[in-house]
């Protein structure tokens, strides 16, 4: 998570300024920890094409549950481990633009931990930290599904979705900074310790959010958080699957069923619904920014 802390002379003069509340760090845990299975899913989906075999239906067996907690330990320790080139890169170019960074651990609001990359009386262009936010996720992916493409093995599976779930934070800030012309100018942010960034416009001039932004972060914003807890709540009746039933579970997407579950003889079979998640997710994104509008219009 790259971060600037200027003292700008300047800091009455931003047209708008991003802090990272409370609110938002618990977001960034909750898609941070869904986002780890779904990455791992797709990266999973690209192994299989690589070794020219189907991913699903996918097996667990019910002697996996009691190991849970070494899989966590695992998933951990690759995310500590692509930490630390993850901010390098942002490092490396944010020196690039800018000034050389300081790096560091931290916890935000007691609920999200994070590691950064900081730099003191440097401002940059929206392309240019747009750069330094999405090197980590772009870079180190692409590497990895290289090295997946020459050494086909799933210990590349995890490190590469637990480097794509912890780029969450990277790609909301990269969001927000899309809704806004390619020539402003982005700092830290104006109040003393606070974590986030200030958006200035290099003219002094008046700056206005692209049209249709507002309404399309709104939406992405709903449609993210429905899917989130949606997949929660699967995630939590697979585990009860695994607790209370026998043998396996083999789970089976379908385009249209939302959930199906069916214990038989020889194990229990959980059968999901793809299109059908996506569109309760689309649905309740559209929901949330008429929520907004009409919260607003009060």
């Amino acid at each position: 998570m790259p971060a600037s802390a200027p003292d700008t002379p300047d800091s009455a003069g931003a047209v708008a300024t991003v802090r990272l509340t409370r609110s938002i760090a618990i977001q960034w845990v909750l898609a941070s920890v869904v986002g780890f299975f779904a990455f791992a899913y797709c990266f999973a989906f690209v192994l299989a094409v690589i070794r020219g075999t189907s991913l699903e239906p996918i097996v667990v067996t019910g002697t996996a549950l009691p190991n849970g907690g070494r899989w966590l330990l695992v998933a951990m320790g690759s995310l500590v481990l692509v930490v630390i080139p993850h901010e390098l890169l942002h490092g490396a170019f944010m020196a690039r633009y800018g000034d050389a960074p300081s790096y560091g651990v931290g916890v935000s609001h007691f609920v999200l931990p994070y590691a950064y990359a900081r730099t003191r009386n440097a401002s940059y262009t929206r392309n240019q930290l747009l750069v330094a936010l999405l090197a980590p996720v772009t870079i180190i992916t692409a590497a990895g599904l290289l090295a997946m493409a020459i050494y086909p093995s799933p210990v590349l599976i995890v490190p590469l979705a637990a480097n794509a779930a912890g780029s969450v934070g990277d790609l909301w800030m990269a969001g927000v900074l899309c809704q806004y012309p390619a020539d402003v100018r982005v700092s830290g942010h104006p109040r003393s310790g606070a974590q986030g960034f200030a958006i200035y416009s290099p003219t002094g001039a008046t700056v206005e959010r692209l049209p249709g932004a507002a309404i399309l972060a709104t939406t992405a914003a709903g449609t993210v958080g429905t899917l989130a807890v949606s997949t929660t709540v699967l995630v939590g009746l697979v585990f009860q699957s695994l607790a209370f039933g026998s043998g396996s579970l083999v789970v089976e997407p379908n385009g249209w069923t939302l959930f199906r579950h069916e214990l038989r003889a020889d194990g229990a079979v959980l059968e999901i619904g793809g299109r059908f998640l996506g569109a309760i997710a689309l649905a309740g994104g559209v929901a949330w920014t008429l929520l907004a509008a009409a919260w607003r219009s009060v």
